[in-house]
């Protein structure tokens, strides 16, 4: 039993090692990788985030293109050079139209149906199905469902803090994103600081993927998808899963008996995919019409794995973004100040008379000033991941190399967007918050495809423009009522967390504003 375990062991480590020269024998750059684990040892073993491990590479090989890294035993390519990142995601979004990690509906029934994991012509139709939900004239008609959650977040919070106190922000931003999902997207009503056992709620705190864990679960998918298959493994639990699909199979159905009062909700455009329908009115994310396109219809376990993706999705990050932007503003209070300047100079959006919130909230240009720096800082997602379908030549690895990476079709790229936003080559004083870095002026000087917070191309995050308006409906109404100060914290990234999250996680002083 000892000589078949040596054996298994050496076969192993000589399969790992072949493996890991892929970039060497290439001449392309990497970190020196651990047998087996590539270039996650400390990311495997929770002490460090997977952002730090892009970032070490990007900080090591300043004067490349690009370099390689091992997530395991799968070599990745990490684009540097922003007119390289432009070639990947958009002039050749050809070559790379799908995502890194793809599990199959073969794997996992619900998660391997959503719009992330879809393929080719099945991937097109869904997106210009969806797209529809997250037009500017659908935000605009959630937008007063949205500032009703913030209201009743604000008058939950009058009755409990009546002076400066310490409070965990992250527990009243993921009930108000919620809250804002639920009712915008499935028109479900709830009131998760009320009623914390809402069946949503619940669900939703099980479901989210945010920890190691999960990130374990994309990987293993990644190196081993036979063996993850085996053993069964889903993204989300089954019963979880099963919860889910029955939820949002009962609110397409209710929404389907009740067609004579349609609501601009997510729920609906779900409807309408499944008669294949399209809005000759809306345009997708890409600016085109959607008249005459995508007529194809979906199964309603296509359409549940949407309703998920957008929970799923949509929730800790968007949550996410106001915790962040708190967590700057307590660390900033000039910047603090000076917003809230322009969010006092605004009358109205209390009681029930709101105006028009949407042109209300999306005309605070200092507002969105902030909104974007934060999204600088601490974006959505710390990197994009992509895959090639053909073979591909990425050029030199620095100008003037004779060494070049022609990959053949399926070489894995991760988007370095947290390390690139951190550049200081691109942006001065990188770990500063500067909302002045997007003035109208200052925006114009940016250097393309150094800004990427919801990635770019085609595949970019389709429900970013939600995302956004439902931070600043929030914030709008939460900072005119509070002000947010801390002492000082450490900056360090939790390394178990899946989205970016600060390791002493999100408290703050809250004190009631005269």
């Amino acid at each position: 039993m000892l000589w078949l375990i040596v054996i298994l062991v050496t076969c192993l480590l000589f399969y790992s090692r072949k493996k890991l020269q892929y970039f060497s024998s290439r001449g392309v750059h990497t970190l020196p990788p651990i047998p087996l684990f590539g270039n996650l040892t400390a990311v495997t073993f929770g002490r460090e985030n997977f952002v730090e491990a892009i970032a070490n590479g990007y900080n090591a090989f300043r004067d490349e293109r690009y370099f390689g890294l091992y997530q395991y035993l799968v070599p990745t390519l990490i684009p540097r050079d922003p007119e390289l990142i432009r070639q990947i995601m958009v002039r050749d979004f050809h070559a790379f139209s799908d995502r890194g990690v793809h599990i199959g509906a073969d794997c996992d029934p619900l998660f391997g149906r959503n719009l992330i994991m879809l393929r080719g012509s099945k991937w097109r139709s869904m997106r210009v199905a969806l797209s529809p939900a997250f037009s500017a004239s659908r935000c605009r008609a959630m937008a007063p469902l949205m500032a009703e959650s913030s209201r009743a977040v604000v008058q939950h919070l009058r009755a409990r803090i009546n002076k400066a106190e310490l409070v965990d922000v992250n527990d009243i931003t993921t009930a108000y994103v919620n809250d804002v999902i639920a009712s915008c997207a499935f028109g479900f009503a709830v009131d998760s600081l009320k009623d914390p056992d809402n069946v949503i709620f619940r669900l939703g705190q099980k479901a989210i993927v945010q920890d190691t864990t999960q990130v374990m679960k994309f990987f293993g998918y990644e190196n081993m998808k036979s063996v993850m298959k085996l053993l069964n493994v889903k993204i989300i639990k089954g019963h979880h899963a099963e919860q889910f699909s029955q939820l949002f199979k009962s609110a397409l159905n209710a929404r389907r008996q009740n067609l004579a009062q349609p609501r601009p909700d997510f729920i609906q455009i779900l409807v309408d995919a499944a008669q294949g329908k399209q809005k000759q009115d809306s345009l997708d994310s890409d600016g085109n019409n959607n008249e005459d396109k995508g007529t194809e219809k979906f199964s309603d376990d296509d359409l549940v794995a949407q309703a998920v993706l957008f929970y799923v999705a949509g929730y800790d990050t968007t949550a996410n973004l106001i915790n962040y932007f708190l967590y700057e503003m307590a660390a900033n209070p000039r910047i603090q100040e000076r917003l809230q300047r322009e969010l006092d100079s605004l009358r109205g959006l209390e009681g029930d008379d709101q105006g028009d919130i949407y042109e209300q909230v999306q005309g605070l240009e200092y507002l969105d000033m902030c909104v974007n720096e934060v999204l600088r800082l601490w974006p959505l997602v710390g990197s994009a991941d992509r895959r090639s379908v053909q073979p591909y030549d990425f050029g030199p690895t620095h100008p003037g190399s004779k060494h070049r990476l022609v990959a053949p079709a399926g070489i894995h790229v991760w988007l370095p967007i947290h390390s690139i936003h951190r550049d200081e080559k691109y942006w001065p004083r990188p770990d500063e918050c500067d909302p002045d870095r997007f003035t109208p002026e200052n925006k114009a000087k940016i250097v393309p495809y150094t800004y990427l917070p919801f990635g770019t191309g085609p595949r970019h995050c389709i429900g970013s423009r939600f995302a956004v308006l439902a931070a600043k409906v929030f914030l709008f109404r939460f900072l005119r009522q509070y002000a947010a100060s801390s002492p000082q914290a450490s900056r360090r990234l939790c390394p178990r967390a899946f989205i970016l999250r600060p390791k002493d996680g999100f408290s703050v002083i809250l004190q009631p504003r005269t």
